[in-house]
């Protein structure tokens, strides 16, 4: 198992949650309806792979407001996080983008095979030029 990313900013997680509520952004697991629907929409989103094995998402953003990965994962500790786009192949979804942007994780780039192994788990395949890793340390 990889090691676990903790959140950066435990301090701004109720404020974060109630500017997800604000903007009607709720997280839904993935595979499920709700993520589905999200889906469909051709929307951005942003997912955690939770330490216990779960894959949460969530649009990026609702009425000018951004929700943090910390809101998806209750502020738990993660073992991916970053922002992702879906298309279908037909009738197939699959991840065209993936990449490890979170600024309240800032996942090492080992998180992308996790994410990766966590969306195929879910049964959604990620193309191989769909993944992307953020540095952090990039001017």
């Amino acid at each position: 198992m990889s090691s676990p990313y903790y959140n950066r900013y435990p301090h701004l997680l109720e404020q974060e949650r109630e500017a997800a509520r604000e903007a009607g952004i709720v997280p839904v697991s993935v595979p499920s309806a709700d993520f589905d629907l999200l889906a469909a929409a051709g929307v951005r989103m942003i997912y955690v792979a939770s330490v216990g094995g779960g894959l949460m998402a969530a649009p990026r953003q609702r009425r000018y407001r951004q929700i943090s990965h910390a809101v998806l994962a209750r502020g738990a500790p993660v073992l991916a996080a970053g922002e992702f786009e879906v298309e279908y192949d037909g009738t197939t979804m699959i991840v065209s983008l993936l990449n490890d942007m979170s600024g309240h994780y800032r996942p090492g780039t080992g998180a992308l095979a996790v994410a990766a192994a966590a969306f195929g788990g879910a049964g959604i395949g990620v193309r191989p030029d769909a993944i992307t890793s953020y540095d952090w340390e990039a001017p």
